[in-house]
């Protein structure tokens, strides 16, 4: 009999969250898994910056980033052909597969063996399969680049959209009533739109259940950021005392978010424990890396590109030379047509400074082919001017393009740390790991061997 695997990926929850949460809702479908399951500790050995855009990659492909290099959104993938994700090696081997927003996933991969593909939420087109994936992704998109980095009012444009996912019953009237409630909320309470981004999960994982109900896939993914984003505002209002402030200096809305999010996550597992007892799937729930404190002494406002035409007008570039590919704030991916523009826009870009002469933008990696990964900075002299220095000239944020956006305050971020719970008929394999942690990269051997598939030669041992 082929094994069942639904992959949930819960991005950047740590053991300490977890813990934490089993610990307040003690009958929570967490603590199921905690009693009648396995809950295992992972640590990623990927090197340089931790991102998730790195780290997910390392998971799915048997391989830390030293060798893959998957280092930023969107870039250029075609070097890491090599080092095959996961879904497109069972697919080969004819194992029935479904993909649901894993990062670094497009373009979707269609063939015989694929139920179902829906790439991640940076994606530059809304390409997905089968078709009422295509129509959720037009909106995900919309909404996703829309409300990048902070909450931005709903236009007619994504009400339209979302009302045509309802009218073809692509989402059910249960998410949309909880989509109406939260928006509702917002109006009487502007906190509420800090939870905003919860609303990805609740529509996405609507449809996903929705989707391994009717294809019934032997493996498939599912991706979910909404733990992750809040985590990384509101640690320290749920953890206060790795800031060494009181009760009295915390904001108790924004600590019930994490937990509200992590309610949503519950809920996820609640069905998919059912649907294990149901169709014999095993739950396997993981984070490529997690988060811990983060003190950050002074924030600056920070630097955003709204009109990207304009900056290019301004620096004297064709825009017909480059098309600017989502990512997440202060990055920005920009993929030029051919190695002499690609040459121009970096060359212009090292010239924006602000007033005493400080580089706002720099490029965090190397560019990889056409693709280059660039990330904004702030400083007090920005903040205080208003203007922009380029070749010689004093120029107003807004002329080039730019705006300055205000976010509360981070508390939290990546560390190598993460988990790995198991729920279903094969826990039993896994014991014997309790008191070890598991590198992220043997996560993917561990799938193929479980599919009785033999793991390329560059992976390490499966578990």
């Amino acid at each position: 009999m082929t094994p069942k695997i639904i992959l949930y990926e819960l991005n950047e929850v740590p053991r300490r969250l977890l813990d934490f949460y089993i610990k307040i809702k003690p009958n929570s479908a967490f603590a199921e898994v905690s009693k009648n399951g396995l809950i295992l500790n992972t640590i990623t050995r990927d090197n340089g910056e931790l991102h998730p855009w790195s780290t997910w990659p390392t998971v799915h492909r048997g391989i830390y980033n030293e060798f893959h290099n998957i280092r930023f959104l969107n870039q250029d993938l075609s070097h890491a052909n090599l080092y095959k994700p996961v879904w497109e090696i069972l697919s080969e081997n004819l194992i029935k597969t479904g993909v649901f927003g894993s990062l670094q996933s497009h373009p979707p991969l269609i063939n015989k063996n694929i139920n179902f593909y829906l790439p991640d939420t940076f994606s530059p087109d809304a390409n997905a399969y089968p078709k009422e994936l295509n129509l959720f992704q037009e909106f995900n998109l919309i909404m996703a680049g829309e409300n990048k980095a902070i909450s931005r009012s709903i236009g007619i444009n994504q009400i339209k959209l979302f009302t045509n996912l309802l009218f073809k019953n692509v989402i059910s009237p249960k998410a949309t009533f909880k989509t109406l409630a939260h928006i509702i909320k917002e109006k009487y309470n502007p906190k509420f739109k800090a939870r905003r981004s919860t609303l990805q999960n609740v529509l996405a994982f609507d449809l996903f259940f929705k989707t391994v109900n009717k294809y019934k896939p032997n493996f498939c993914t599912y991706f979910t950021n909404h733990v992750a984003g809040i985590m990384h505002r509101y640690w320290k209002d749920l953890f206060p005392e790795d800031f060494n402030i009181g009760l009295e200096d915390i904001d108790k809305f924004h600590s019930n978010s994490i937990i509200k999010a992590m309610d949503l996550a519950n809920n996820d597992l609640s069905k998919l424990i059912k649907l294990s007892k149901k169709e014999d799937y095993n739950i396997w729930i993981i984070s490529s890396m997690g988060q811990d404190a983060n003190q950050i002494d002074e924030y600056i406002p920070e630097l955003m590109i709204r009109n990207f035409n304009k900056l290019l007008f301004v620096l004297g570039l064709n825009k017909k030379s480059y098309k600017l590919l989502p990512a997440m704030q202060p990055d920005y991916i920009i993929e030029a047509v051919d190695n002499r523009s690609l040459k121009l826009i970096r060359n212009a870009l090292k010239g924006i400074t602000d007033k005493e002469g400080q580089q706002l933008i720099i490029e965090r990696y190397p560019p990889e082919k056409l693709t280059l990964n660039i990330s904004l900075l702030s400083s007090k002299s920005l903040i205080k001017s208003l203007f922009i220095k380029f070749k010689e000239k004093n120029l107003p944020i807004k002329s080039l393009g730019f705006e300055l956006i205000q976010r509360d305050v981070g508390s939290a971020y990546h560390i190598p740390e993460g988990i790995f719970c198991l729920y279903g008929n094969d826990i039993y394999r896994f014991e014997k790991y309790k008191d070890q942690q598991i590198e992220t990269s043997r996560i993917c051997p561990t799938i193929l061997k479980t599919f009785g598939i033999d793991r390329p030669s560059y992976m390490q041992e499966s578990l």
